[in-house]
């Protein structure tokens, strides 16, 4: 339940990797498009990753076909957020065809990507003629590769009720990882009225994994709430921790 690292300012880290270069291939089987060609997701930023893809055939009369990329971010959980243009080494720059082909196919990646966050890349398109004169210039957005954040996230599934006599219960608690990395060890409490269990230890626990625990504590009455808190003693940094403390009705007829 600590307060994020994350959610300061975030910065990427990109790299240039090789690059596709114009294929000859005839212009009606490639179409003008901007697409977002691969985009791997992780808890580690060597994981986190994007490849994006121009491609664009040739016009009536041109010479050379250029395209330029522009990396847009957009930091925190999507969808929401306005993009905002990356300065990234190796983009920004015109990328150029050989003389007279008749289609041009480009891919630029990035990686260490930082999450949580979205990218995606705007395609400048250029036609130019035999005297390098802009024939025509449009731009296309790709599709978005969406970074989740890579922490984990404790939350409470599912929940029960034993009475063992008129004083003490048993209550059954499951905590399940929804987030994308494993939670170190946590400690669950159980509230019932004023009295708090001892905390419990579980875990570690894998992502999309479920540890289950049963806890000894005060019988509570018909409709009594129960108060469960996760990571109790704040020692996981999670991607959420509004819901480490829920309150459920006691089951109990």
């Amino acid at each position: 339940m600590r307060t994020s690292l994350l959610t300061g300012l975030l910065l990427v880290l990109v790299a240039l990797a090789g690059a596709a270069p114009a294929r000859a291939v005839a212009a009606d089987r490639v179409g003008l498009a901007a697409r977002l060609a691969t985009c791997t997701t992780g808890a580690d930023d060597a994981s986190r990753a994007a490849a994006f893809t121009g491609s664009m055939p040739a016009a009536g009369g041109s010479r050379r076909l250029l395209m330029r990329f522009t990396l847009l971010q957009r930091v925190g959980p999507g969808p929401k957020g306005l993009f905002k243009k990356l300065s990234v080494p190796g983009w920004g720059g015109w990328e150029k065809s050989d003389p007279g082909r008749q289609a041009f196919v480009f891919t630029k990646r990035v990686e260490a990507l930082t999450a949580p966050a979205g990218y995606r890349a705007a395609i400048t398109f250029r036609w130019l003629d035999a005297r390098g004169r802009a024939q025509r210039t449009t731009t296309r957005t790709t599709p978005v590769c969406e970074q989740p954040d890579p922490r984990p996230d404790l939350v409470l599934g599912a929940f029960d009720v034993t009475a063992l006599n008129a004083t003490s219960s048993v209550y059954t608690v499951s905590v399940d990882n929804e987030g994308h990395s494993d939670a170190d060890p946590f400690a669950v409490t159980v509230t019932v009225g004023d009295a708090t269990t001892d905390p419990v230890t579980l875990g570690p626990l894998a992502a999309g994994a479920r540890a289950t625990q049963a806890i000894a504590a005060p019988r509570c009455t018909p409709g009594q709430m129960v108060t469960v808190t996760l990571d109790a003693a704040d020692a996981v940094d999670e991607s959420d921790e509004a819901d480490d403390v829920v309150q459920r009705p006691c089951p109990l007829a």
